[in-house]
Protein backbone atom coordinates (compact mmCIF):
# COMPACT_ATOMS: atom_id res chain seq x y z
CA UNK A 1 0.00 0.00 0.00
CA UNK A 2 1.49 2.98 -0.98
CA UNK A 3 0.71 6.48 0.15
CA UNK A 4 1.38 9.38 -2.30
CA UNK A 5 -1.57 11.47 -1.11
CA UNK A 6 -0.97 14.03 1.83
CA UNK A 7 -4.90 13.44 3.07
CA UNK A 8 -4.26 9.71 3.24
CA UNK A 9 -0.88 9.99 4.71
CA UNK A 10 -2.30 11.95 7.15
CA UNK A 11 -4.80 9.90 7.74
CA UNK A 12 -2.18 6.77 8.39
CA UNK A 13 -0.25 8.74 10.58
CA UNK A 14 -3.50 9.63 12.98
CA UNK A 15 -4.32 6.30 12.84
CA UNK A 16 -0.91 4.88 13.77
CA UNK A 17 -0.84 7.59 16.70
CA UNK A 18 -3.80 6.76 18.14
CA UNK A 19 -6.00 3.87 17.82
CA UNK A 20 -3.56 1.68 15.84
CA UNK A 21 -0.47 2.68 18.32
CA UNK A 22 -0.43 -0.26 20.57
CA UNK A 23 -0.42 -2.54 17.53
CA UNK A 24 2.55 -0.18 15.91
CA UNK A 25 4.89 -0.68 19.01
CA UNK A 26 3.96 -4.77 18.75
CA UNK A 27 5.68 -4.60 15.67
CA UNK A 28 8.53 -2.68 15.92
CA UNK A 29 8.83 -4.57 19.86
CA UNK A 30 11.66 -7.19 18.03
CA UNK A 31 14.14 -4.29 16.54
CA UNK A 32 14.36 -2.61 20.24
CA UNK A 33 13.92 0.91 19.62
CA UNK A 34 15.01 3.42 22.33
CA UNK A 35 12.46 4.58 24.80
CA UNK A 36 12.48 8.07 22.80
CA UNK A 37 11.92 7.09 19.77
CA UNK A 38 8.32 5.93 20.60
CA UNK A 39 7.53 8.31 23.10
CA UNK A 40 6.00 10.29 20.89
CA UNK A 41 3.14 8.92 19.50
CA UNK A 42 3.08 11.64 15.92
CA UNK A 43 6.32 11.51 15.30
CA UNK A 44 6.59 7.88 15.33
CA UNK A 45 4.18 7.27 13.43
CA UNK A 46 5.52 9.49 10.98
CA UNK A 47 8.64 8.29 10.74
CA UNK A 48 6.86 4.84 9.91
CA UNK A 49 4.62 5.89 7.19
CA UNK A 50 7.33 7.43 5.07
CA UNK A 51 9.84 4.68 5.96
CA UNK A 52 11.48 4.08 3.29
CA UNK A 53 10.95 0.04 1.97
CA UNK A 54 14.58 -0.19 1.34
CA UNK A 55 16.43 2.01 3.87
CA UNK A 56 14.57 1.47 6.98
CA UNK A 57 11.98 -1.94 6.21
CA UNK A 58 11.32 -2.67 9.64
CA UNK A 59 9.48 0.68 10.30
CA UNK A 60 7.79 0.06 6.77
CA UNK A 61 6.52 -3.42 7.45
CA UNK A 62 5.44 -2.38 10.60
CA UNK A 63 3.33 0.59 9.54
CA UNK A 64 1.78 -1.56 6.39
CA UNK A 65 0.65 -4.40 8.71
CA UNK A 66 -0.95 -2.31 11.48
CA UNK A 67 -2.32 0.01 8.52
CA UNK A 68 -4.27 -3.16 6.90
CA UNK A 69 -7.07 -2.61 9.24
CA UNK A 70 -7.69 0.63 7.22
CA UNK A 71 -8.39 -1.49 4.49
CA UNK A 72 -11.90 -3.31 5.33
CA UNK A 73 -12.82 -0.30 8.21
CA UNK A 74 -16.31 0.72 7.18
CA UNK A 75 -16.58 4.20 6.65
CA UNK A 76 -20.10 6.68 6.20
CA UNK A 77 -20.16 10.40 6.27
CA UNK A 78 -22.51 12.24 8.37
CA UNK A 79 -23.24 16.60 9.03
CA UNK A 80 -23.46 18.14 11.86
CA UNK A 81 -25.46 21.13 12.20
CA UNK A 82 -24.62 23.76 14.89
CA UNK A 83 -25.10 27.24 15.11
CA UNK A 84 -22.17 27.98 13.45
CA UNK A 85 -23.12 26.28 10.52
CA UNK A 86 -22.68 22.85 9.38
CA UNK A 87 -19.73 20.42 9.22
CA UNK A 88 -19.16 17.59 7.28
CA UNK A 89 -17.59 14.40 8.83
CA UNK A 90 -16.09 10.96 7.20
CA UNK A 91 -16.41 8.29 10.17
CA UNK A 92 -13.56 5.94 10.04
CA UNK A 93 -14.14 2.68 11.87
CA UNK A 94 -11.66 -0.22 11.47
CA UNK A 95 -13.48 -1.82 14.47
CA UNK A 96 -16.74 -2.65 15.60
CA UNK A 97 -18.77 -5.52 16.96
CA UNK A 98 -19.55 -7.68 20.31
CA UNK A 99 -16.86 -7.53 22.90
CA UNK A 100 -16.01 -9.38 26.07
CA UNK A 101 -14.19 -8.67 28.78
CA UNK A 102 -13.87 -9.01 31.97
CA UNK A 103 -17.09 -11.25 32.03
CA UNK A 104 -19.20 -8.55 30.95
CA UNK A 105 -20.32 -8.39 27.30
CA UNK A 106 -21.61 -5.45 25.56
CA UNK A 107 -20.31 -3.76 22.13
CA UNK A 108 -17.21 -2.20 20.89
CA UNK A 109 -16.11 0.50 18.30
CA UNK A 110 -13.19 2.25 17.39
CA UNK A 111 -13.82 5.20 15.31
CA UNK A 112 -11.68 7.60 13.87
CA UNK A 113 -13.58 11.46 12.75
CA UNK A 114 -11.87 13.55 10.25
CA UNK A 115 -13.42 16.44 9.07
CA UNK A 116 -13.94 17.23 5.14
CA UNK A 117 -12.49 19.45 3.30
CA UNK A 118 -9.28 19.43 5.69
CA UNK A 119 -7.41 17.53 8.16
CA UNK A 120 -7.30 19.65 11.11
CA UNK A 121 -10.06 18.68 13.23
CA UNK A 122 -9.24 14.70 13.79
CA UNK A 123 -10.33 13.06 16.30
CA UNK A 124 -10.36 9.04 17.58
CA UNK A 125 -11.67 7.25 20.09
CA UNK A 126 -12.61 3.69 21.49
CA UNK A 127 -16.53 3.06 22.45
CA UNK A 128 -18.89 0.76 23.99
CA UNK A 129 -22.13 0.34 24.05
CA UNK A 130 -22.57 -1.85 27.72
CA UNK A 131 -26.78 -3.59 27.23
CA UNK A 132 -28.26 -1.22 29.83
CA UNK A 133 -26.43 2.46 27.45
CA UNK A 134 -28.89 4.29 25.60
CA UNK A 135 -25.95 4.90 23.26
CA UNK A 136 -22.54 4.60 22.72
CA UNK A 137 -20.08 5.76 25.37
CA UNK A 138 -16.66 6.80 24.86
CA UNK A 139 -14.21 5.28 26.46
CA UNK A 140 -11.16 6.68 25.21
CA UNK A 141 -10.31 9.61 23.55
CA UNK A 142 -7.17 10.80 21.74
CA UNK A 143 -5.51 14.21 22.50
CA UNK A 144 -4.04 16.05 19.49
CA UNK A 145 -0.60 14.93 20.56
CA UNK A 146 -1.88 11.14 19.84
CA UNK A 147 -1.37 10.80 23.46
CA UNK A 148 -4.73 9.46 25.08
CA UNK A 149 -6.71 12.03 27.31
CA UNK A 150 -9.55 10.18 29.40
CA UNK A 151 -9.62 6.14 29.64
CA UNK A 152 -11.70 3.81 31.15
CA UNK A 153 -11.19 0.12 30.48
CA UNK A 154 -14.32 -1.29 28.27
CA UNK A 155 -17.43 -2.57 30.63
CA UNK A 156 -16.03 -0.44 33.55
CA UNK A 157 -18.39 1.23 36.31
CA UNK A 158 -18.47 3.95 34.22
CA UNK A 159 -18.30 6.40 37.14
CA UNK A 160 -18.77 10.07 36.99
CA UNK A 161 -20.70 12.11 33.77
CA UNK A 162 -20.81 9.51 31.15
CA UNK A 163 -19.40 10.68 28.11
CA UNK A 164 -21.16 10.18 24.55
CA UNK A 165 -20.99 10.94 20.61
CA UNK A 166 -23.18 13.26 18.94
CA UNK A 167 -26.25 11.90 17.99
CA UNK A 168 -25.75 11.30 14.19
CA UNK A 169 -22.32 9.38 14.73
CA UNK A 170 -24.59 7.20 17.60
CA UNK A 171 -26.82 6.18 14.71
CA UNK A 172 -24.04 5.28 12.22
CA UNK A 173 -22.60 3.34 14.80
CA UNK A 174 -26.26 1.37 15.25
CA UNK A 175 -26.25 1.09 11.65
CA UNK A 176 -22.92 -0.50 11.34
CA UNK A 177 -23.65 -2.46 14.57
CA UNK A 178 -27.04 -3.69 13.03
CA UNK A 179 -24.91 -4.96 9.47
CA UNK A 180 -22.32 -6.40 11.27
CA UNK A 181 -24.81 -8.75 13.60
CA UNK A 182 -26.56 -9.33 10.47
CA UNK A 183 -23.40 -10.65 8.95
CA UNK A 184 -22.48 -12.75 11.56
CA UNK A 185 -24.22 -16.44 11.49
Amino acid sequence: MTTTDSSTRDQHIWFLATLGRDALLRALAPHNLPAAATRDPLSLAARCVIADPIGFPEAHRAAQTVLRQLTEAKTFSVTVIDDCGSVRFTGVVPVIGEHTAGGVTGQYAELLLLEEGGLMSKAAFRLSRMPTDTTWIIDTDFRRSGHPGAQQPFGSSRLGRKRTVLAPFASELDRLITQVQGSTP
